[in-house]
């Protein structure tokens, strides 16, 4: 009981904390935000430890601590008036991200924690430090944007950690997250949203089918509907159209055709494809072998597989149901 509460305590500072980062008028505020969700973040980390829990919370209390130093000599040097703080500001930002070159502790931590704190770690830990960046972005970024969509392209080939390769996934999409940010703030919102919901959905159905690791994926104790599911999951992840996880990329596309950016699209267009072929490689190898072996389990027992099953379903006719939706407006 007293765990529990614990656990929401700091669950809640992590809330508040990312929403007084946001409401902040100033950038000192926004960044004592920073560092108390730092803390809650940390503590959480601490609860249902495992083998690597000490230096997974070292390791990104370390890397955190850094980007919030180069972030606040940043906002020091603006009250200078110096040329050069919002290169240190967008730094700052860049490596609390985990965006490349700065994504080698985004791989590590990932692998080491469970699949909500995964989920907490790629999605609410990066709504305050999005929004930051997005105040003080300009073409300098471009450099970690195209090094990210590599990177992340790159990286995830024939991983055996599911986790890994999600991490990979993440900084890719990072990316097109900033790539978005740099064309309206109501695109990369948009692309965020979405993107949330994909990962959740595909993590909460790793969550329950207890899986780590890509051979674990063959086992046949899985049902054909969780195969099914987590397929069309990782599909909508990679983007492959016409489900939802296309529909960001699809308007980040339409709009960098309008700006005529050609060259950063082909490579957004290709590390994309790469991203979708590894997602491809499981789900091909996950509905093929031991195909023999394969359990028809069809029926809902739960609440909890009743709702995996919806987010499937929203997976994979989402990007249908709003084109049409946006049509018959």
């Amino acid at each position: 009981m007293i765990k529990n509460s614990t656990k929401m305590t700091f669950f809640m500072l992590m809330m508040m904390s990312t929403i007084m980062t946001m409401s902040s008028n100033n950038w000192l505020g926004s960044w004592m935000g920073l560092e108390i969700n730092l803390i809650s973040f940390i503590s959480l980390m601490y609860m249902n430890p495992n083998y690597y829990t000490s230096e997974s919370s070292m390791k990104y209390f370390i890397i955190q601590s850094m980007g919030s130093s180069i972030l606040l000599m940043g906002i020091i040097l603006t009250s200078l008036k110096v040329n050069e703080n919002m290169l240190l500001m967008m730094m700052g930002l860049l490596m609390k991200l985990g965006t490349a070159p700065f994504h080698m502790w985004v791989i590590s931590i990932m692998e080491s924690l469970n699949w909500m704190k995964c989920l907490i770690l790629s999605t609410w830990q990066k709504i305050a430090t999005l929004m930051l960046l997005s105040y003080i972005i300009n073409q300098l970024v471009m450099i970690n944007i195209l090094l990210s969509l590599i990177v992340g392209a790159m990286g995830g080939i024939n991983q055996l950690s599911i986790k890994k390769m999600m991490a990979y996934s993440s900084i890719n999409n990072l990316g097109w997250i900033i790539m978005s940010m740099m064309i309206s703030m109501k695109l990369w919102m948009n692309y965020f949203i979405l993107y949330s919901m994909m990962i959740m959905s595909l993590m909460m159905m790793m969550k329950k089918t207890k899986i780590n690791y890509l051979n674990q994926c063959l086992l046949s104790s899985h049902s054909l509907l969780n195969k099914l599911s987590m397929s069309m999951m990782m599909l909508s992840m990679g983007g492959l159209p016409p489900m939802l996880g296309f529909l960001p990329k699809f308007m980040v596309i339409q709009s960098m055709m309008n700006t005529k950016n050609f060259l950063m699209l082909m490579v957004m267009i290709f590390t994309s494809l790469i991203t979708l072929y590894f997602y491809m490689q499981i789900c091909l190898t996950m509905m093929t072998l031991n195909s023999s072996k394969l359990k028809w389990n069809l029926l809902l027992n739960n609440n909890k597989s009743m709702t995996l099953m919806m987010m499937c379903i929203i997976n994979m006719t989402g990007f249908i149901i709003i084109i049409i939706s946006k049509s018959m407006s």
